[in-house]
């Protein structure tokens, strides 16, 4: 019975690596992808950063171009009508 069982485990030694690698490959893939679904997740989170800090930025600067516009039209007001 020992015997057979040696014969059994040469005849299907390659079978059983390959399933031994295929096992292990999977548990990596595994990990991988679990860390890649954190970096994307991470990235996504810094995008919405950015975006909210680039909308403010936008809110700040059309601000103060129409403070700009209103100290211009003043100033025009002021010099009075142009002469030719």
């Amino acid at each position: 019975m020992e015997e057979n069982l040696m014969d059994s485990i040469r005849e299907w030694w390659g079978a059983i690596m390959a399933a031994t690698g295929l096992g292990i490959w999977l548990v990596r893939l595994e990990g991988s992808s679990k860390t890649a679904l954190r970096e994307v997740a991470r990235l996504e989170k810094q995008l919405d950063a950015d975006r909210q800090a680039i909308s403010e930025t936008r809110k700040e600067q059309n601000e103060m171009l129409r403070e700009m516009r209103a100290d211009i039209k003043r100033l025009l007001e002021r010099s009075g009508p142009a002469r030719d």
